[in-house]
């Protein structure tokens, strides 16, 4: 087995592994490097493993610095045929996060638990399985789901499936400031778009020529996935979600996907009950350690109370005002897409 740094001429075989693989992640390809590279200057190390000449398994790392330098994989963590070759991707890892003291190595949203890794299961992705096609898919959802669609619909929401990011990001801008989150600017959206190709595409609905909920959606491994979507609440005694996300589904079906992915939630949470409505089902999602100079690894319940205030503080912004400060923020935190 052989372990080494990805080379410009390994990355159609890089990509082809990834695709090949159900339990892998779209951010785990090279094009999600380059964006990832750009967008928040951190240096990349991407590590694969050979035998007879075929990929086995790859290392999607990041190093990030500040106080708590730190390694942290793409979205899909560590990618690999076996234990043995997660085990041997690790190793060079290991050794540069010990000469530089690093805190730790953080590998997110796995679909695999390594063994012999410190491991936090507060995530699961919530999956849906397609029915065999629209129709029977409508006959899944219970009655109290199929009416509030049908009430969205009869509201006159306006569908359109493009690459506008102006749009988009405006209506999740407007969401996200109401949650307390930041998030980067357009542009950020428009190189996420330009790096998907024509894997990624946005949804928006208009209800009388105003933008009420948009979606980002990427197919993968004959999965489509949400990574972003929003609703503004004033349109919400409409049930625009629920129109959204019955478009998407069938987008779905008419791009022959197999299964469409909701996202991350927290097990038994307010988004955790949304998806699940629709009949997700929660596939966990691994973030998994090697600590470094930390004693302990990160978790929700630990970092809740420190941001609590700044979470309150947030949603009492302008819009405008959120949208300005919203991208140096998010970029003090490339580890979470």
């Amino acid at each position: 087995m052989a372990i080494r740094l990805l080379e410009p001429a390994d990355r159609e075989r890089w990509d082809a592994y990834v695709r090949s693989s159900a339990l892998s992640h779209f951010g785990q390809l090279t094009a999600w490097k380059d964006l990832t590279e750009r967008a928040y200057g951190v240096p990349a190390s991407w590590w694969l493993a050979e035998e007879g000449g075929r990929v086995t398994g790859v290392l999607p790392l990041f190093a990030k610095g500040g106080r708590a330098p730190q390694f942290f994989s793409a979205p899909g963590g560590l990618l690999a045929d076996s234990p043995e070759v997660a085990a041997a991707l690790l190793e060079p890892a290991r050794e540069e996060m010990r000469r530089r003291n690093m805190a730790w190595i953080e590998l997110r949203d796995q679909k695999t638990a390594w063994p012999g890794l410190e491991t936090n299961d507060e995530h699961v992705t919530m999956v849906l399985t397609l029915a065999e096609n629209a129709e029977a898919q409508w006959k899944a959802f219970d009655a109290k789901l199929r009416n509030q669609i049908r009430k969205g619909e009869k509201a006159g929401f306006e569908r359109k499936w493009n690459r506008d990011a102006a749009t988009f990001h405006r209506v999740l801008l407007e969401n996200m400031r109401d949650l307390g989150s930041p998030i980067r600017n357009a542009r950020y959206y428009e190189g996420a778009l330009a790096a998907l190709g024509d894997d990624a595409e946005l949804l928006v609905i208009e209800r009388e020529h105003e933008a009420a909920g948009v979606m980002f959606t990427v197919r993968h491994a004959g999965t489509m996935t949400d990574p972003w979507a929003s609703s503004l609440r004033r349109f919400f005694t409409h049930c625009p979600n629920q129109v959204l996300y019955w478009e998407a589904l069938q987008r779905a079906f008419a791009l022959g996907m197999k299964r469409f992915d909701f996202g991350r939630s927290q097990w038994n949470s307010g988004t955790f009950a949304f998806k699940r409505q629709w009949g997700a089902e929660p596939v966990q999602l691994h973030y998994q350690y090697v600590l470094g100079t930390a004693k302990t690894f990160p978790t929700l319940a630990a970092q809740k109370g420190s941001l609590d205030t700044v979470v309150q503080l947030w949603k009492k912004l302008p819009v405008p005002v959120a949208g300005l400060l919203g991208e140096p923020a998010k970029r003090m935190f490339p580890e979470v897409l």
